[in-house]
């Protein structure tokens, strides 16, 4: 099937089929790269904005000094 042909299909999926396959073509390409990239039942650390007061002062200080900036 050439691909002209297949991306017109995709076009035509729902949202959620495309989701999928974006999942499936993800997967497939770890397989090819490194086949222990991911390890089954493994956990692995994924960082969370929870808990991180420092950088949400960070931000509040940036966005206080742009409002003085605009307003000056």
């Amino acid at each position: 099937m050439p691909l002209a042909e297949l991306i017109s299909q995709i076009q035509e999926l729902p949202k959620i089929d495309k989701l999928r396959l974006m999942e499936f073509l993800a997967t497939e390409l770890v397989k090819e790269e490194d086949a222990n990239f991911f390890v089954a039942n493994q956990e692995y650390p994924v960082w969370s904005p929870y808990d991180c007061s420092e950088a949400a002062n960070v931000l509040m200080n940036l966005l206080t000094t742009k409002r003085q900036e605009q307003d000056g």
